[in-house]
């Protein structure tokens, strides 16, 4: 009976290895980040060919993986039918990558040029304007500032990204992002989940972070660990409130835009924003966590602006 009972364990525990490499397998991480993130995050130790050998076995491929084009071309279309609509055809490839679905580059594409013809000439006329950064390694830096853009809706929300991985670690919709409180709790939460506070923390200059640059300075027993900046020096977090808007809220904006401008919700009532925070907190939530894991698994190439390349995941937990 004690043999079965090991047996069924041993299956479990395969079964939940599994589960592992496929979700890092699909979040497009490298063999030896697969085996890194196993052993450091779930306690699995495993040799680089034993992982490649259990991604073959689970019928995993890096190169000319299996995909049914109707397949793809429905998963496209449910993607630029919400807020995806404003992603250009890597991020909507990275997007199919996390639903589980393979597929190459040059096939998303295609597909998003057949299917959006109108929006992929459109960005086509964008450029990025970069400007000079600096900074030695993960945690050195952390950016916080809050985005107002759907707070007239009644959904301000919080982020904070680490400056040299471009790692978000945290992204909430609250109440109010003017609340010390609420900023500081943010910000311990991230403290604990990380195991440590930066070297240097920047904000702009809002009273909300008065609570939150006192525990810095406390922590780090310097009181210029924390910097006060403009809103347009605090660069990392800004470009990033950017791609944001790019990616989802401008999306959204226009949805609860709609909501107003027809008449199904008056901003001026509020038994009516109330109602809007209860049906919609919960999801704006969750597409903020879809953002976040979206980004903290994409991969950013390398370019002349002397860019750091790799997964922000990765090059956070990894930097060596």
């Amino acid at each position: 009976m004690a043999d079965v009972d090991n047996g069924v364990e041993q299956e479990e525990e395969e079964k939940d290895e599994e589960g592992l490499i496929c979700y890092y397998f699909f979040r497009g991480f490298l063999y030896k980040e697969i085996q890194l993130l196993l052993d450091k995050n779930n306690g699995i130790k495993m040799s680089e060919s034993t992982l490649k050998r259990r991604i073959k076995n689970l019928g995993l491929k890096r190169r000319q993986p299996k995909y049914k084009v109707d397949t793809v071309r429905t998963a496209i279309q449910a993607v630029i039918d919400g807020y995806g609509c404003l992603q250009g055809y890597r991020s909507v490839w990275h997007t199919l990558q996390l639903n589980g679905i393979r597929v190459p580059r040059i096939v998303v594409q295609e597909l998003l040029r057949e299917l959006d013809p109108e929006g992929t000439e459109l960005r086509k006329g964008h450029r990025l304007k970069r400007r000079k950064y600096y900074n030695p390694g993960p945690n050195y830096s952390w950016h916080c500032d809050g985005y107002d853009k759907l707070k007239p809706y009644g959904f301000p929300i919080h982020g904070c990204i680490d400056g040299w991985s471009r790692k978000i670690l945290w992204l909430y919709v609250t109440r109010s992002n003017n609340q010390p409180n609420n900023v500081a709790t943010y910000y311990l939460d991230a403290v604990e989940e990380f195991g440590g506070c930066p070297v240097d923390l920047v904000t702009d200059l809002g009273t909300e972070n008065g609570k939150m640059a006192a525990i810095q300075s406390y922590f780090r027993d310097d009181l210029n660990s924390h910097r006060y900046v403009p809103s347009p020096r605090n660069q990392r977090i800004e470009s990033w409130w950017g791609s944001f808007r790019k990616c989802c809220s401008s999306w959204l904006i226009k949805f609860f835009k709609d909501l107003v401008s027809d008449g199904t919700v008056d901003a001026t009532q509020e038994v009516h924003m109330e109602c809007l925070w209860f049906c919609f907190a919960g999801v704006l939530q969750r597409i903020l966590n879809e953002i976040k894991e979206h980004w903290n698994t994409h991969y950013i190439r390398g370019s002349r602006h002397d860019t750091v390349k790799g997964r922000p995941d990765s090059l956070y937990i990894f930097p060596s």
